[in-house]
């Protein structure tokens, strides 16, 4: 039969094109890291060459090879803002972090009827149930408080808003207290809605109009975020957590947080634990 007899053609070797990856210019850096202080407040100029590396694989994913075109991406592009803020406001914590602290909180609370708090940031929401468990546990009904966080971090919001932690999030909870509000599911944790009706997590900047229209509070937690901030930004904080705090307001802060001198607050220290009052 003829066709086993066709003379094949030569073949011709499949040349793919690979094409050179794009150098990468560092220029612009320094602007970027200015537009980062100027929106958030954090101060990245001390880490420099880790947080070039960081930035620079970002860019990357983004297909964005300089710190110039990025930064004038920023100008315009919501969403390339919002990932860029995620990826310099990861903040990693768990349950009943600095218990102490949170107790006292809660003693102060108690002595308030329909008493409101506030954590500023407040991560993926590890402190917000935490106080809202521990005010439980001490008899206060979820009708009698309300508890909100907040936080610049959207996948962090979003993690809240969930209420789905690790075991690893869960590691200082008594087998107790996992049991009555959580549901384990699988590798998880997740939040038993019922006794959380009082809480709540919504996406602000501190820095922003948004926060002032907040409401007021008895009470604000702001633990571990003025440490990223230089005084001007510190003092720029504790003068927004004023304008939203009640007269005679506590404000706690992170035991490496450190306000500089201010017209706002008094502190008090009370068993090697410190707050700041909102002075009249």
């Amino acid at each position: 039969m003829w066709f086993f007899n066709k003379k094949k053609e030569p073949e011709i070797a499949q040349k793919h094109e690979v094409s050179a990856p794009k150098e990468f210019n560092t220029f612009g850096l320094h602007d970027l890291l200015h537009y980062i202080k100027r929106e958030i407040g954090v101060d990245l100029f001390a880490k420099n060459s880790v947080i070039e590396t960081k930035l620079r694989l970002f860019c990357e994913r983004k297909e964005i090879y300089s710190f110039r075109k990025l930064f004038e991406a920023l100008q315009s592009d919501k969403g390339l803002r919002q990932d860029l803020i995620d990826l310099v406001t990861v903040n990693e914590t768990y349950f009943y972090r600095e218990e102490a602290q949170l107790d006292m909180a809660v003693n102060f609370a108690l002595a308030i009827p329909n008493v409101k708090i506030l954590c500023a940031p407040c991560a993926s929401g590890e402190e917000v149930y935490s106080l809202s468990m521990m005010m439980q546990e001490r008899k206060r009904e979820p009708r009698d408080f309300s508890i909100t966080g907040i936080d610049i971090n959207s996948e962090a919001i979003e993690k809240a808003q969930k209420g789905l932690f690790s075991e690893r999030s869960l590691h200082k909870l008594e087998a107790r207290l996992k049991e009555k509000f959580f549901t384990q599911e699988e590798r998880y944790f997740s939040v038993k809605k019922e006794y959380f009706s009082s809480v709540s997590f919504t996406k602000v900047n501190i820095f922003e109009h948004e926060f002032l229209s907040l409401g007021k509070f008895d009470i604000i937690f702001s633990r571990n975020m003025l440490i990223y901030f230089d005084d001007d930004f510190r003092l720029k904080t504790i003068e927004r957590f004023a304008t939203l705090l009640k007269p005679e307001g506590k404000l706690f802060l992170g035991h490496a947080d450190i306000i500089p001198d201010n017209n706002y607050f008094t502190k008090h220290t009370d068993h090697r634990l410190s707050y700041y009052v909102k002075k009249s």
